[in-house]
């Protein structure tokens, strides 16, 4: 239809018209929606997260984490005190013993570097003494 030999009852029928398709149209996106929301809750309950068959969720919500990010341990206990109640009085260990025993005792890390963020704790904390190449003595 050309605009322009329209009369203002025929622009309105044609505004009336369009308006119902928008409100259908809204409508079957909500429900789609909810649809994907079920699904990408289902996927997430099998373990699955965003792959290479994945398609990314719409625009504007927020699934998760950025891939590439992790979100921080929390602990009850610093790593120092954590490493004191694990390593028991007199004993002699490297910073992997000590790292194993920590996450035995539920100490909870998401770092690559562990091992060395343990090592560096134990040679900063007073309660430790180094008394060889990677081996450290709990004093105090």
């Amino acid at each position: 239809m050309a605009r322009k030999s329209m009369s203002i009852a025929q622009l309105r029928r044609e505004l009336a018209k369009r308006e119902k398709s928008l409100a259908t149209l809204v409508s079957r996106r909500a429900r789609v929606a909810k649809q994907l929301s079920s699904l990408d809750a289902d996927i997430a309950a099998l373990g699955g997260g965003r792959g290479p068959g994945r398609v990314a969720s719409t625009r504007g919500s927020k699934p998760g984490p950025r891939k590439g990010t992790r979100t921080r341990a929390k602990n009850k206990l610093t790593l120092p005190d954590a490493l004191v109640a694990a390593v028991r009085k007199g004993a002699t260990v490297s910073p992997a013993e000590a790292g194993r025993a920590v996450k035995a005792k539920g100490y909870k890390t998401t770092s690559k570097t562990f091992g060395v963020q343990v090592a560096t704790a134990l040679t900063k904390d007073k309660r430790f003494k180094r008394v060889g190449r990677g081996q450290y003595e709990r004093v105090k």
